[in-house]
């Protein structure tokens, strides 16, 4: 059996065997199916997956699959182990979402180069990277090739994120549902990302006209320094929830509606305007790409970041597994 015919045959087994793990995404946190499981076996028989890339379905192998999200998502100038667990996590991200069979967001595709959906993708090209970065990308999926997390056999949700603050936050916290291996962490090293502190700043007036669009509840009269009242923060700092206008709405909802970089945000209000301060950017659950970065510089190597970030996951080989 050729190797990428066991990577993915093993994958598959991995799967059918237990509990389909959810793909966490902040609206379509939901479990796995047979009819999932069904389409990841279809993929392994053809020894490539689909991949909407620009809109069109294309055809890659599983690593050259994670060599292009590793090329998109995180710098290339990272240290070696950091960007080994980035490819990790990207493989095993990839397989939790075949799990889960084709989304109706790319019928036509098993993943798509949406990093809001599955995760941004860029062929690692020379013309885009120079050698010495195409190489190290190469060879930190070459140098995991068939290496993925799993929980009680299955590939986890191995979600990332650029940068945190001073801890992760847990999936309970911004999603809402309670993952084992997606708890709140200590993260180092954030600062080190130039836009680890941010500020947006809304008019007043842009500000009724888009939080009255989406929350019709919230009384928005009067001056902005009564609009916001009694946020809960999760133990990383995170907005769970915030009064506006006297109604509850999620941290999360907020950073979406305004665009802000994280949901571990403060408010600072003028007569006609209201500015709101950010720590770290991303969702801020799983791997901190920063933190990985700080972690690899200061001698860890890629199990342990992993191992940090996903606590109590195990690293398997498939290419071992389908061996033996």
């Amino acid at each position: 059996m050729r190797p990428v015919r066991r990577l993915l045959f093993t994958a598959v087994l991995l799967v059918a065997a237990l509990f389909l793990l959810p793909m966490l995404w902040p609206q379509d946190i939901s479990h796995g199916s047979a009819e999932g499981a069904a389409e990841t076996a279809a993929v392994s028989e053809n020894e490539t997956l689909t991949v909407q890339i620009d809109g069109k379905p294309t055809e890659l192998t599983l690593e050259s699959y994670v060599e292009g999200v590793t090329a998109a998502e995180i710098p290339a100038d990272f240290p070696r182990e950091a960007l080994r667990a980035q490819a990790v996590a990207a493989r095993t991200y990839a397989l939790c979402k075949l799990s889960r069979g084709r989304s109706d967001a790319h019928p036509d595709a098993d993943l798509c180069d949406d990093y809001r959906h599955c995760a941004a993708y860029r062929s690692p090209a020379v013309s885009v990277f120079g050698t010495d970065e195409l190489s190290a990308i190469r060879a930190a999926v070459l140098d995991t090739e068939g290496e993925i997390l799993t929980s009680e056999g299955a590939p986890i949700a191995a979600v990332f994120h650029c940068v945190s603050g001073p801890r992760t936050e847990s999936a309970a916290d911004v999603w809402g549902e309670d993952v084992p291996y997606l708890q709140s962490v200590v993260s180092p090293g954030g600062t080190a990302f130039d836009g680890y502190e941010s500020a947006v700043t809304v008019s007043a007036d842009d500000f009724r006209e888009k939080a009255g669009s989406a929350f019709p509840a919230a009384d928005l009269s009067g001056p902005p320094s009564a609009w916001f009242k009694a946020s809960v923060r999760s133990d990383a700092g995170g907005i769970k929830t915030v009064k506006l206008g006297g109604v509850t709405v999620e941290g999360t909802a907020v950073r979406e509606l305004f665009g802000l970089r994280s949901t571990n945000f403060t408010v600072t209000t003028a007569d006609d305007s209201l500015t709101f301060h950010t720590i770290g950017y991303g969702h801020g659950v799983g791997l901190s790409q920063y933190g990985a970065k700080y972690m690899a510089e200061n001698g860890a190597d890629y199990r342990e970041i992993l191992a940090h970030y996903y606590p109590g996951t195990e690293l398997v080989s498939l290419n071992e597994k389908a061996a033996a």
